[in-house]
């Protein structure tokens, strides 16, 4: 018998021979994790989400290289969920020192981006692309430089699914503790008090070095409409921390 959290199921579900489930895998950097406060484990150091409605979005004005002629990046596709809470991936061309054109689709949340075409074999993006509300002035995610994809600890359930969280693994940098968290929250559309708390789950103190917690059982379910994502603070000192994560999410 196959149980739900062992391998050869997870690895049926990767290939898709599970009707109504699949796995989502995210990772996150944070490389300047500020002492004694709270930060998100991405590239740009939230504090809280950016998006508190649902909007168009655009590659901000970046590197000449990363334009539709240049050697860098030529495409980005950007994905999330939509105004409806579906998930919503969407292409747009890069236009190197200039903002790229809106993408058609507003989108509620971005929890990732890559570079979908390069100007040159092996190559991706030449300097770091940002992802921004339409009307500027709110960067959402980033990608690093030369690195093609971002790098987010951080996801939110589309409408219809159910996410259960299957394991973590944290690293700290090795000589300076930090304290990391996961936190949820729901009905992220509800935008008017009273207001759905976000809520702790998960709470590690002072790790140094690496860390896994891979539980016994799925993590308890969490619904349709919430946000997921991890927390870094720094004990002493500024530090560098990144989070993996994995769910599996199964149609309601």
């Amino acid at each position: 018998m196959t149980y739900l959290g062992s391998k050869d199921f997870l690895i049926e579900v990767q290939k898709g021979n599970v009707a109504g489930h699949s796995l989502v895998h995210k990772f996150g950097r944070n490389d300047s994790v500020p002492n004694a406060s709270w930060e998100f484990v991405n590239l740009l150091q939230f504090t809280a989400w950016p998006l508190s409605a649902a909007t168009t979005v655009r590659v901000k004005a970046g590197n000449a290289a990363d334009d539709t002629g240049g050697n860098g990046a030529r495409e980005i596709t950007i994905q999330g969920i939509d105004s409806n809470f579906a998930e919503l991936s969407e292409a747009v061309a890069t236009a190197g020192a200039s903002a790229s054109a809106n993408t058609t689709a507003s989108f509620w949340r971005v929890h990732r981006a890559w570079v979908s075409a390069a100007g040159v074999y092996g190559a991706a993006n030449t300097a770091a692309v940002v992802v921004e509300n339409s009307a500027g002035g709110t960067d959402l995610i980033q990608i690093g430089i030369e690195e093609g994809q971002t790098q987010f600890a951080g996801w939110t359930v589309p409408t219809g699914k159910t996410a259960y969280l299957l394991s973590a693994t944290i690293t700290a940098d090795a000589t300076k503790a930090i304290d990391f968290r996961m936190l949820t929250r729901g009905n992220i559309d509800d935008t008017t008090a009273p207001l759905d708390s976000k809520r702790l789950k998960l709470f590690f103190d002072g790790v140094l070095g690496t860390l896994t917690f891979v539980p016994r059982s799925p993590g308890g379910a969490i619904a349709a409409k919430t946000d997921i994502w991890w927390e870094a603070r720094g004990s002493g000192a500024q530090s560098e921390a990144s989070v993996d994560f994995e769910l599996l999410v199964v149609d309601d």
